[in-house]
């Protein structure tokens, strides 16, 4: 009897119960998530190359032998001469030209004092037409040979200018080809010329991936190697400047180039390798859930949207391309709407759920 009394009001507490609360004690607990909308930026991990915008094999368009030229690892300024030929064949051959020059102005200067006086005998009848017409007829070749002399002059005044090895950009002196005292032909390499400061990132992205890119998109690198164990590398960032749409026929990829920010250029050197984190964009806007959201079955993929009235409704979706926890799918869902993101392993059709937003 006393045991019918203990139980009796644990029986009236659960009679009183609503059907609210039961259901309420019934709830999944599940995290939800809002469905949204936007363009797929998917992360592309390439590997890419340093390089100097001005990087060049320095020649001279004459043979000769070289004089000097400056060291590898040298910094020299736009105009400064990195090396020479020697000059002193260039400067005997010019000193020959000029004393032929002045012997012809000596001897012009005569012929014009003979046509001079030529010309008063003509006028006493003393000399001929034909005396005359020689008279001029020798200044002017004289005149001649003195324009001629005076062009080759010029001519080894600009060979003597093309002797010279100039810089015609500002760097360094990465590789010396020749040496002092060694015999150069016209277009044979003397010196590499490498400027520091205009830097350039390089890599190759796949065709499919060509609609994707834009000028003056953004691209972080960071280099490779260099780091001591545990380090994370340093990102930078680099403007993409040109892209050339022109597909390589074996690896099926086209060249981007973009400039290092000014900030970024003293952490690289020109050939150094890096990791190039490229974001691709879809090019249009997608429904996009958490990957967490899809609920994989042997029937296909499925997805619990969550209802005002918080039931689960299971809503099957065809899986899209993604990015890093987003990925986007076709079906009845759309942009506002709630999906389950966690315990939606136990959730039924039609199931009352008790929602945590993340």
């Amino acid at each position: 009897m006393n045991a019918i009394r203990q139980l009796f009001p644990m029986l009236l507490a659960a009679a009183c119960l609503t059907p609210a609360a039961l259901a309420q004690d019934d709830a999944v607990p599940v995290r939800v998530e809002q469905v949204r909308e936007q363009q797929v930026e998917r992360s592309l991990p390439l590997t890419g190359r340093v390089h100097s915008r001005h990087d060049a094999s320095l020649s001279l368009t004459l043979s000769g032998e070289l004089e000097w030229v400056l060291e590898p690892g040298t910094l020299v300024d736009k105009g400064e001469v990195i090396g020479q030929l020697d000059q002193q064949p260039f400067l005997l051959r010019k000193a020959e030209l000029s004393h032929l020059a002045q012997r012809e102005e000596v001897n012009g200067a005569y012929l014009d004092k003979e046509l001079a006086r030529l010309m008063r005998l003509k006028a006493d009848n003393n000399a001929s037409e034909r005396l005359v017409d020689e008279g001029e007829s020798q200044r002017d070749i004289s005149r001649l040979e003195l324009r001629s002399l005076q062009a080759r002059i010029a001519q080894l005044d600009d060979e003597l200018r093309r002797s010279r090895l100039v810089a015609p950009f500002s760097g360094v002196i990465a590789t010396r080809h020749k040496r002092g005292g060694e015999y150069v032909n016209p277009g044979e390499p003397i010196a590499r010329l490498v400027d520091l400061e205009q830097l350039e990132l390089r890599f190759q992205v796949p065709v499919s991936y060509l609609g994707r890119l834009w000028v003056r998109q953004k691209v972080a690198f960071a280099a490779q190697g260099g780091q001591l164990l545990g380090d994370t590398p340093t990102t930078h960032q680099s403007t993409v400047r040109t892209i050339i749409p022109a597909a390589d026929s074996n690896s099926q990829t086209f060249e981007v180039r973009a400039d290092i920010a000014k900030s970024d250029r003293k952490a690289v050197i020109a050939g150094q390798l890096v990791n190039v984190s490229l974001q691709i964009a879809s090019g249009r806007a997608t429904v996009q859930i958490p990957r967490d959201a899809i609920l994989l079955r042997s029937e296909g993929s499925f997805v619990f949207r969550i209802d005002a009235e918080d039931k689960a409704h299971r809503v099957p979706v065809e899986v899209g391309e993604g990015s890093t926890d987003w990925v986007s799918v076709k079906g009845a869902i759309r942009q506002g709407d709630w999906v389950a993101v966690r315990g939606l392993e136990r959730l039924q059709d039609g199931q009352t759920v008790l929602r945590r937003e993340s």
